[in-house]
């Protein structure tokens, strides 16, 4: 092939042509005139004969060039012009094809998966051996050529990862690998810079010469960092790695059951990477928090799962009725400078805590009660947690997990036992499993629990001489915990040490109230794993148990997935960021390698442009010979031939875009035509386009599960230019920007609506809507202002479409409660007594939407509940769009009756 430029030849030989042009020329300027027509008798031959002899012997110059034009066009299209060629035009080499399929990929997975099969097909066509490299997979065997069709496959059962792809590995695994020869190397990036990065790029330029895409920065990678607890709620950062464009993402937590607890707008400005967001929740709110997640992402790194840290129970600490105004010598004083960062602490007299009963009681020994109100708290399921001192070692109680023996017992004095202790490592059972026993928490006293009683399973924590020194047993409903130290440094340095808040952290996960479970060997077992696209799935079968000491170490990987793990009664979230994580993003070239947009333009063959082109030319050449030979009556075209001709050559180019423009609504009525499709209008916002294209692709599953109808997938419609008539059914999602429509548009939309059409407007802010106070969504008053739509009413309970299909008397989509408006007096209208118009604001598209492997894409607000009757109503409303007031006539309703009676 022949370049120049972004322009190349794939038959190059064929531009010697060109090289004719002057003797075609010189065959033109040798055209004889046409001859004369005159009048015979000769007296009037003569009278007009020329006074001169002068003969013209060439054509008009303009026609040379016009000519000259038209040979220069063919020569060039027969030698198969390509506007940016790709590399299969240089030359055809085996495909080596590489794409990372971690989570940074999910935003653009499904263009990433169409512009990997390209390229197989391109190398199936031409005949070459292809082989596909998953960075994001474990995979440690031999790598080399193979049928593309294996590739093809392999392809189809790629997924996305949780986790970011293993770009070194990727590039040892190819260093090792033998092809031979050259190859033709694509590498479909996620766009993120990780580690490796530079050494896959120098490895992949060694190999060959590379194709390298990225996403644009509409399919770029945006993630969360862990939340920060606040005193009004929590702040969260939010990352992206492409910032060439402002943006604006939701931020939406959600409980267990799925709820919206809380959203938040985050506002990317141009060149901003990280945004924080704050969000006020009450404490009882947030307790019920389990993910923090950005809706318009569906990615692991865009999800935020919560554990036992995130749910600051409330702590009741009892007052001590002796406080002597030296904080530092107050057992309370380490007792909450240690439980701050982790609780809610509410410190007051017993009457006061059983007022409104926290989940966890303090009790340090100079607060010690026999109050039987501890008793019954602990019993309903409240946790205790008490510490000794001299009251305690002198006189017990009940109220224990195991007996005492009278008198502490003391480390170092005179009369001592042994030296002061230090703590003997936690038992892999111990919920403190995984934590390092401080070697600075000397214990110099303590009280000793009677002979046979501290069993292993009542003992969380020993010392070296294996005596008991942190033990709880269960009563009741609820757990007593028993440090045998007092809370302050008089017995023991542990208060001292950063290993006592971690214990007290610890304890307090026994405020749910599960009994605890033996660890697995002081690991963290993984119980929940998030999948790629950022949703809780069963676990691969790669993942491994994470040793407890190593967890806050812990990365996201193929044996480490993100998830939710637990260790006994302790729950723990490895997420794919952790605190002080940066998304970046990678650059236009590295090691040798540069990169393309993934939406960049492919190649354009030049060739049929050109010929048809030239074909005009030609029959515009006839016509102009014709009318020179004096074969058409246009005598004032041969004397301004010049003009005439340069105006034909000006108008070419719009000929030619009408003529493509026509060819386009040519294919867009038969492809809307052929099948049967519902379509949605396109609104210029990628996100929103995409939301509805997967509504009603769900949809039309559901559709084809539930009934007789099989709709092919959804069109998307330019309100402006395409044709509607072709649609049963037309999903119409308004912004509040949304601008007016032109009165050729609203006059296409008035018809539609009244040649039988139905439009379904969807305003999608049923959550905010009552910030608006009573008015008007704007954007669906501009597009409406100019749309001849009858006056409106809430659907009625009786109204057709709450049993077109279903019985429903609701009309949920991602939210509920919205009010849903249709033609006032659909009996009085053109359309048989049907509306051609549903308004409503409940975002079903969301709740409709499913991706390629037909899971939902979006969370709903009520659950797996609510997304059947917004399914239902989907039915409903394709039902309706398809057999109008059907379900309204009751004309056959006596010969039903009159069948059932028999």
């Amino acid at each position: 092939m022949l370049m120049l430029g972004p322009l190349g030849f794939a038959a190059p030989l064929a531009l010697l042509g060109l090289l004719t042009l002057p003797i075609l020329w010189r065959l033109l300027r040798a055209t004889p005139p046409p001859p004369k027509r005159a009048i015979f008798p000769p007296l009037r031959l003569l009278r007009d004969a020329p006074d001169d002899t002068e003969t013209p012997h060439h054509a008009p110059w303009w026609l040379i060039v016009f000519r000259l034009l038209l040979a220069a066009l063919i020569i060039i299209a027969l030698a198969r012009p390509v506007w940016q060629p790709e590399p299969d035009n240089l030359a055809p080499r085996p495909l080596l094809l590489v794409v990372d399929n971690g989570w940074a990929s999910a935003p653009s997975w499904d263009a990433v998966r169409r512009e990997a099969e390209r390229h197989i097909n391109r190398a199936d066509s031409a005949g070459q051996p292809a082989v596909l490299l998953l960075t994001a997979d474990l995979g440690s065997d031999e790598i080399r050529l193979d049928d593309p069709d294996l590739a093809r496959r392999r392809l189809e059962a790629a997924v996305v990862r949780a986790w970011a792809p293993d770009r070194a590995n990727a590039a040892s695994r190819l260093e090792a690998a033998d092809f031979g020869r050259a190859l033709d190397v694509v590498w479909i990036s996620d766009g993120v810079r990780t580690d490796g990065v530079t050494e896959l790029a120098t490895t992949l330029s060694d190999l060959g010469r590379v194709t390298a895409i990225r996403p644009d920065a509409g399919g770029a990678a945006i993630a969360l960092t862990p939340p920060e607890v606040t005193p009004e709620g929590f702040a969260i950062n939010v990352l992206r790695s492409e910032d060439s464009l402002p943006r604006t993402v939701t931020i939406q937590a959600t409980g267990e059951d799925g709820r919206a607890v809380a959203r938040a707008d985050a506002v990317f400005e141009a060149g901003q990477r990280d945004v924080r967001t704050t969000i006020e929740l009450p404490l009882e709110l947030r307790n019920r928090v389990s993910a923090i997640r950005i809706l318009e992402q569906t990615s692991a790194g865009a999800v935020q799962l919560t554990d036992d840290a995130w749910r600051r129970p409330t702590v009741g600490i009892l007052d001590a009725a002796s406080e002597d105004g030296q904080p530092l010598l107050s057992e309370l004083h380490y007792v909450t400078r240690a439980l701050e960062p982790f609780a809610e602490l509410q410190r007051a007299n017993l009457d006061t805590l059983m007022e409104n009963p926290p989940a966890i009681i303090v009790m340090v020994d100079a607060a010690r009660s026999d109050d039987p109100r501890l008793a019954d708290f602990v019993d309903q399921g409240g946790v205790l947690i008490r510490f000794a001192g001299p009251r305690l070692a002198a006189r017990g109680d009940d109220l224990l997990p195991i007996p005492l023996r009278e008198g502490g017992r003391m480390f170092g004095g005179a009369l001592a036992w042994d030296e002061p202790q230090r703590l003997a490592p936690f038992a892999p059972t111990s919920p403190f499993a995984g934590l390092d026993a401080d070697p600075a928490a000397v214990v110099r006293s303590q009280v000793l629990a009677e002979p046979g009683t501290a069993t292993d399973d009542r003992v969380w924590a020993r010392l070296e001489d294996g005596t008991p020194l942190v033990t709880s047993a269960r009563r009741g409903r609820g757990w007593v915990v028993l440090f045998h130290v007092t809370a302050g440094p008089e017995w023991s340095d542990l208060p001292l040490t950063g290993l006592f808040p971690r214990m007290l952290r610890r304890t307090l996960s026994l405020s749910s109230g599960g009994a605890p479970s033996a660890a697995q060997g002081g690991s963290y077992a993984i119980d929940r794993a998030l999948d790629g696209r950022g949703r809780l799935s069963d676990p691969p079968a790669s993942a491994r148990p994470i040793p407890a000491q190593l967890f806050e170490q812990a990365r996201a990987s193929a044996e480490t997935p993100p998830g939710l793990y637990r260790t006994g009664t302790v729950s723990a979230a490895l997420n794919v960021l952790r605190t002080g994580a940066a998304l970046r993003a990678l650059p236009a070239e590295i090691g040798g390698v540069r990169f393309a947009s993934l939406d960049a333009p492919r190649q354009t063959p030049l060739a049929g442009l050109l010929l048809a082109a030239a074909l005009i030319l030609l029959a515009l050449d006839a016509f102009i010979a014709l009318a020179l030979a004096g074969r058409l009556a246009m005598p004032r075209f041969a004397r301004g031939g010049t003009v005439t001709a340069l105006a034909i050559l000006a108008l070419l180019p719009a000929l030619t875009a009408r003529a493509e423009a026509q060819d386009t609504d040519i294919q867009f009525a038969m492809e809307a035509s052929l099948d049967l499709r519902f379509a949605y209008v396109r609104t210029g916002n990628a996100e929103i386009d995409n939301r509805s294209r997967a509504g009603l692709s769900g949809l039309s599953q559901q559709l084809m599960r539930r009934s007789a109808i099989e709709p092919v997938e959804p069109m998307a419609v330019d309100i402006e230019r395409d044709a509607l008539v072709f649609f049963p059914m037309i999903y119409w999602p308004v912004q509040e920007g949304a601008p007016a429509l032109s009165p050729e548009a609203a006059a296409r939309v008035t018809a539609y609506m009244q040649s039988g059409g139905l439009i379904v407007f969807d305003t999608q802010d049923a959550d905010t809507a009552a910030l608006r106070a009573g008015r008007p969504h704007p954007g669906l008053v501009r597009v409406l202002e100019s749309v001849d739509v009858p006056s409106l009413a809430q659907m009625p309970a009786d109204h057709v479409l709450t049993r077109s299909f279903y019985l429903l008397d609701t009309y949920p989509g991602r939210y509920s409660g919205g009010p849903v408006w249709v033609e006032a007096d659909p009996d009085g209208a053109a359309r048989d007594g049907t509306s051609g118009v549903v308004i409503g604001s409940n975002d079903w598209a969301s709740a409709w939407a499913v991706g390629p492997n037909g899971a939902a894409l979006y969370p709903v607000d009520g659950g797996d509940r609510q997304r059947e009757l917004a399914q239902r109503f989907g039915v409903n409303l394709a039902m309706y769009a398809l057999t109008g007031n059907y379900k309204a006539d009751q004309v056959h309703v006596p010969a039903l009756l009159e069948r059932l009676g028999q």
